[in-house]
């Protein structure tokens, strides 16, 4: 075989491995993101919430005080977003089973069929490029 045709079947096997692989990692980040948009919605929220509290303030120091409970309170939001996600992240690696024990959803034999999909195709692939040398 030729470079050109090893290199063609290496990539058309990291391909058919990558489109079996990449779904079942996108759909478990689903929650993820969800979470990381709606903490960042609770922040916006508590920024508008301590403009309008600065407003309404009359004196310096109400105004230094309120900035202080917002600067507080979006701070508080922030965390408790990256709080979520993390949560979010660990739940979709690990996942309860029917008899109570954990699984790691990292290490199910989706990789397993990539592998399996991934031979297949460079042993079709091999087969064909040898048929086509032995025409001539």
């Amino acid at each position: 075989m030729t470079r050109l045709q090893v290199s063609t079947l290496l990539l058309s096997s990291a391909l058919a491995l990558m489109t079996v692989v990449q779904p079942v990692a996108l759909a478990s980040r689903w929650e993820a993101r969800q979470e990381a948009r709606e903490g960042y919605r609770e922040v916006q929220r508590e920024k508008r919430e301590a403009r309008r509290e600065i407003r309404r303030c009359q004196t310096r120091d109400c105004a230094r005080r309120e900035a202080r409970e917002g600067y507080r309170e979006v701070q508080r939001e922030k965390r408790e977003a990256r709080r979520e996600v993390r949560r979010e992240l660990r739940d979709s690696r690990w996942r309860a089973y029917s008899d109570g024990g954990w699984h790691d959803s990292r290490n199910d034999d989706d990789l397993l069929k990539g592998v399996a999909i991934g031979a297949a195709v460079v042993g079709i692939a091999a087969a064909i490029a040898n048929s086509a040398q032995d025409e001539y």
